[in-house]
């Protein structure tokens, strides 16, 4: 099993997302985070929606995944947020040393 995974969520926008990220990234709780603008399609409520949102993804290492999710729980502004952990099977020796060198230790 891996020790590294990609967690990931969604916001309404950069502006909202921000906030969040900044947070997570001070807490050394990621490697890296990327943004990347999507339209999500699902039924909330007993709605059709059709939104523009930001996908947030997270590169950390597992063991950091319960205090992240935690944050994430914290301080999005959505009911019911996304999020999801993904399972890093292989990556770059040196892609994954440097998430190691990033991220918080766990004493």
């Amino acid at each position: 099993m891996s020790k590294y995974g990609i967690v990931v969520t969604t916001f309404e926008n950069s502006q909202q997302a921000q906030p969040v990220i900044d947070e997570i990234i001070r807490s050394r709780l990621e490697a890296c985070v990327q943004e990347i603008r999507i339209k999500s399609h699902y039924t909330w409520k007993g709605e059709s929606c059709h939104d523009d949102e930001i996908l947030v993804l997270f590169k950390t290492r597992k063991e950091l995944y319960a205090e992240l999710e935690n944050k994430l729980f914290e301080l999005h502004p959505y009911e019911t947020p996304e999020i999801l952990l993904i399972d890093v099977e292989q990556g770059s020796a040196a892609y994954l040393a440097w998430i190691d060198e990033q991220t918080k230790k766990i004493e």
